[in-house]
């Protein structure tokens, strides 16, 4: 979005002029005379007063500017470099701007931490030079009142000059800041413009309204989005979607619209909207409805001004896409948008190593989703529209996997194909090879794979003649590789060629992003996740979950086929399944009807009714066709 959308400045930040009497006045009155000078003084002000004399600070206190530690300032800035290179650039650019009118420019965390200077501080006063290093403390708990403490105590813009700020060694300077949020309402901290003499322009405040827009701008443009939509509003207002439906980015404008400062993550088109989000996405394809309408939830329209859509969504439903490739990206739903930050960081790192031809090597536990990641990986990747193909090592018997692997010519074996086979490496030419279970593979054969990917060469099982190959390689394993590789049980050569970047894919109990992962389950699932109860998806998410995502997809695809007309899955149900999965392994008295029907309440109750279906329903309280279906979904 190249665009400038300045946040309105407040009431009070443009029409309470500088006026030092009447600053003097309202101090006199406040700190000697124990009166609120509210006729006097902008209110946000009067509040910080207070704040910092309930923290049991005097005005005439001596102030300290002390920068953190190098070495936690470096760590400090790793923290924020998610958004501060992007930051950095527009800071550079405004104090470009302003330098030449004494004028220097700071970048403050969500803490009041600083980031970043910039600016002709060389030519400003020593306390102002002081002031303004990274790693000072400039939080209003800190160094009391002063644009900084106030914009990022009250997520608005604010001007404070002179004696305006609590201590009096603080009233040299004339300060205006502005907060800066991420693309949900979340405040990542502030932006600020000093200087040591009176006389603050307003010109300035406007280009420092204006750089933080751009900031969240830039921040709104760099999310991987389906669709956007962008109102017709006095400012403008922008929102965009994942294909489900998933909001996962607005802009300030949009939340102040939509009248929610800060959006929560698991908010959809249908908390927001009239309709379903489907149906005005087949608007939205349609090349006869140039720009479908929007009501909020109460009836209030939106003027649409432009939709804008990716290529995957608006070919969604057309047939343009194999069913295989919609069920991958359903898949991959909860990795396409992860919110646990741990995690999507090093996500977004593997996917520079994938697209940059680095080989990766995934690992987790079991269950944890280590192909989906693959496949996301490659999804997202500069050869999402080339082949993606898997091959489990653990899955078939060594003497198989050469011919899977590298294809085979004709008459290499008994039983070989007639006219030989295409291997799955040469299969996937131009895209991307998954070897999932690597610890599995022979040893012989780790030597061929090794030649493949030093040279790009497949020799097939059986063929003199090799065929150049350009692929790109992803291995996974739920096994530790370093130990095999010092116990001789894989080779230590072929685990420096394939781990060229390491990432884990996190356990289930150690995500942070819990409700995204089910949301992306029940999607692939073909069911609503807004039928779990809050209650039982904060139960849900405390559960340590052994066998992590593919455990989690049992649990749900249980609980819906059992309770496909209950409107919504409370704590009962979901108490019950967990327990049962906990479940002692049944002794060796019991048959193996009984053992296979533990965890499946619709043929426990047709074993304790001996085979009489009518029974069997009536114990479980519903219908015959409702028990027939539930059967049949529990046995698919």
């Amino acid at each position: 979005m190249n665009r400038s959308s300045p946040v309105p400045l407040t009431a009070h930040a443009i029409q309470m002029r500088y006026a030092p009497e009447r600053i003097w006045t309202a101090r006199e009155r406040y700190f000697d005379q124990g009166l609120v000078p509210s006729e006097l003084l902008n209110p946000l002000v009067i509040q910080s007063w207070e704040r910092c004399r309930q923290l049991g600070r005097g005005p005439h206190e001596h102030v300290e500017f002390d920068p953190v530690e190098r070495t936690k300032l470096a760590s400090l800035l790793e923290s924020e470099h998610d958004w501060l290179d992007i930051a950095q650039t527009e800071l550079n650019s405004l104090s470009a701007a302003i330098a030449g009118a004494g004028y220097v420019a700071m970048l403050t965390n969500a803490a009041g931490a600083v980031l970043a200077v910039t600016g002709a501080l060389d030519k400003r006063s020593k306390p102002l030079r002081w002031a303004f290093r990274p790693g000072v403390d400039v939080s209003e708990r800190s160094i009391g009142t002063s644009a900084m403490g106030i914009a990022l105590a009250e997520r608005q813009a604010v001007s404070i000059q002179g004696g305006e700020h609590f201590f009096a060694n603080n009233q040299l300077f004339h300060c205006f800041a502005a907060p800066i949020f991420d693309p949900r309402g979340v405040l990542l901290g502030c932006l600020d413009v000093t200087c040591d003499a009176p006389g603050f322009s307003n010109s300035v405040r406007v280009l420092t309204m204006e750089c933080a827009a751009k900031i969240e701008n830039r921040l709104f443009d760099r999310h991987s989005t389906d669709v956007r939509v962008d109102f017709e509003a006095g400012s403008l207002a922008s929102i965009a979607f994942d294909q489900d439906g998933v909001l996962v980015a607005t802009s300030s404008g949009a939340r102040r619209l939509i009248d929610m400062p800060v959006v929560p993550k698991s908010c959809t088109f249908e908390d927001l909207f009239e309709g379903r989000f489907e149906h005005w996405a087949a608007q939205v394809r349609q090349s006869n409805v140039k720009q479908p309408s929007l009501h909020l939830r109460g009836g209030v329209q939106l003027a649409v001004q432009r939709v804008q859509a990716n290529r995957s969504f608006n070919t969604v439903g057309t047939g343009a896409r194999t069913a295989s490739a919609r069920e991958d990206q359903v898949e991959a739903h909860h990795f396409r948008l992860p919110s646990d930050p741990t995690f999507r960081a090093h996500f977004a790192v593997a996917l520079k190593a994938h697209s940059a031809n680095v080989p990766v090597l995934i690992s987790g536990e079991t269950g944890t989703g280590k192909e989906i990641a693959a496949r996301t990986l490659h999804a997202h990747g500069d050869r999402a529209n080339a082949p993606f193909v898997a091959l489990n090592c653990g899955a078939l018997p060594a003497e198989l996997i050469a011919s899977e692997l590298f294809g085979h010519a004709e008459g290499a074996f008994t039983g070989a194909a007639k006219g030989g086979r295409v291997g799955k490496i040469a299969a996937a030419h131009g895209g991307t090879v998954l070897l999932d279970e690597i610890g599995e593979m022979p040893l012989a054969l780790q030597v061929a794979l090794l030649r493949v990917l030093d040279t790009g060469e497949v020799l097939p099982v059986g063929s003199a003649h090799a065929r150049q190959v350009d692929v790109r390689f992803v291995c996974a394993t739920n096994r530790n590789l370093d130990e095999m590789v010092r116990t001789g049980q894989f080779r230590a050569d072929l685990f420096y060629r394939i781990s060229g970047l390491r990432l884990t894919v996190p356990a289930l109990r150690e995500r942070s992003d819990f409700e995204s992962v089910v949301a992306g389950v029940c999607a692939k699932l073909g069911v609503d996740a807004c039928r779990i109860a809050p209650d039982a998806l904060q139960q849900m998410a405390d559960w340590p979950w052994p066998g992590n995502v593919r455990q989690l997809q049992h649990v749900l695809r249980l609980a819906f086929a059992v309770h496909d007309d209950t409107p919504l899955l409370g704590l009962d149900v979901f108490n019950h399944l967990l327990d049962g999965l906990v479940l002692d392994v049944p002794t060796t008295s019991t048959t193996q009807h009984t053992s296979a029907s533990a965890l499946n309440p619709v043929e426990e109750a047709l074993q304790r009714c001996g085979g009489d279906v009518a029974a069997a329903a009536a114990a479980l309280g519903i219908s015959r066709a409702t028990f027939y279906r539930r059967r049949k979904a529990l046995q698919a």
